[in-house]
């Protein structure tokens, strides 16, 4: 039990179940962590179980580690299914480990939980989704938020979605904007790997960067349509992308974008990397001309947080959540228009040189502390009006 001084920590479980695709969720959860652990005053006392995915344990500096293979754990469940008694690992850890409350991932029948919703994007975009899974996603959703004492939105785009889907929940939801770190040293790192990671990767002098994973919201085809556009103006760009090849609800999507490129012979024009460690990320970010984030739907976007840190300009559809993170010097575009798209990519080309972008640079280096700790202090806020119950 707290005792209600403002020094106490606070112990949150993070009982999430990790996807081995979605990095962008264990990218929130570093953001979060990290956040916690900079802040002033930091209250809060993350702690996870052990994660058999390599992804995952990315986390570990930042957070308290529960191993689940314990001798007590298996000695007590044993003698609890011999008395007809079924124990959950999650409920027996969360009483072992003195935790005041859960968050994000899975609940326990006696604790206050805090709950996350990233996105109603299969309100939005039905095409995308089965009907069997827009079914699931509306169950969870429901399921969620009855049983959540608060619920996190990433942005007020995302509020607006909830408020429709759940009216008589509103008082639960909470919105969080989470914010990408970057490191102070990466600069230097950056700088220093450059001659390893663009003959790793034969980069182009000068390119666009797509920094996002191959689903088929992320909208890769229409940028694609914008490239050939100008190939057949007689302009040539490079784009460079990067990303989990794979989208397990349309499997042939990144074969088909694969044969787009080599139908429309734009082989010597777009250059797909895969999946990337964070360093070769942040130096194609610093190093391109600008980042694009195409997309047709986003919860609160990794890739505008990340730019917006590290200092970078951006081009982006005109979707809500775009338009809610505000990037300086963000240019927009119809994501439904490649001409439009191509218009804008043909001016940067020939207008800019590519490389860092050392105004925006500047700017993001001072903001990056203040920004964090404004992060950890209004989740901080939320887990203390969870346990207050207001």
């Amino acid at each position: 039990m707290l005792n209600g001084t403002k020094t106490e920590k606070i112990n949150v479980a993070f009982l999430f179940q990790h996807s081995n695709d979605w990095f962008g969720g264990i990218n929130y959860f570093k953001n979060l962590f990290c956040a916690l652990s900079m802040c002033d005053n930091p209250r809060i006392q993350p702690f996870i179980f052990s994660q058999r995915s390599s992804c995952a344990k990315c986390l570990y500096p930042y957070s308290n580690i529960i191993d689940k293979n314990t001798f007590g754990y298996y000695l007590i469940k044993f003698f609890s299914l011999i008395f007809g008694k079924k124990v959950f690992k999650s409920d027996y850890f969360c009483k072992k480990k003195s935790i005041h409350i859960t968050s994000h991932g899975k609940s326990v029948t006696f604790l206050p939980h805090i709950s996350w919703i990233p996105d109603f994007q299969h309100l939005h975009l039905h095409q995308m989704f089965s009907n069997e899974e827009i079914a699931r996603r509306n169950s969870d959703f429901n399921d969620l938020i009855n049983k959540s004492n608060l619920v996190i939105l990433s942005s007020n785009s995302a509020l607006s979605d909830y408020k429709k889907f759940a009216p008589d929940f509103i008082h639960k939801a909470r919105v969080l904007h989470f914010v990408a770190y970057i490191s102070p040293d990466i600069y230097t790192k950056c700088d220093n790997l450059k001659q390893t990671i663009c003959k790793k990767y034969s980069l182009p002098d000068k390119y666009f960067y797509v920094p996002n994973q191959f689903w088929k919201h992320k909208n890769h085809r229409m940028l694609f349509e914008a490239v050939r556009i100008l190939k057949n103006q007689g302009i040539e760009i490079n784009v460079v992308c990067s990303g989990f090849e794979y989208d397990y609800r349309n499997p042939d999507y990144v074969s088909d974008l694969k044969k787009y490129i080599y139908d429309n012979k734009l082989c010597d024009n777009i250059k797909m990397l895969g999946l990337v460690d964070n360093i070769t990320l942040y130096f194609l970010m610093r190093n391109c001309v600008s980042i694009i984030n195409p997309s047709l739907f986003e919860g609160w976007s990794t890739t505008v947080e990340e730019a917006k840190s590290l200092g970078k300009n951006l081009i982006l559809s005109s979707i809500d959540v775009h338009y809610e993170q505000s990037p300086p010097e963000a240019i927009y575009f119809n994501p439904y228009n490649s001409n439009e798209l191509a218009e804008i990519l043909r001016k940067n080309w020939q207008n800019m040189s590519g490389g860092p972008d050392f105004e925006l640079e500047k700017i993001a280096k001072a903001k990056m502390r203040s920004a964090m700790n404004k992060f950890a202090h209004e989740y901080t806020d939320i887990v203390l009006n969870c346990l207050s119950g207001n």
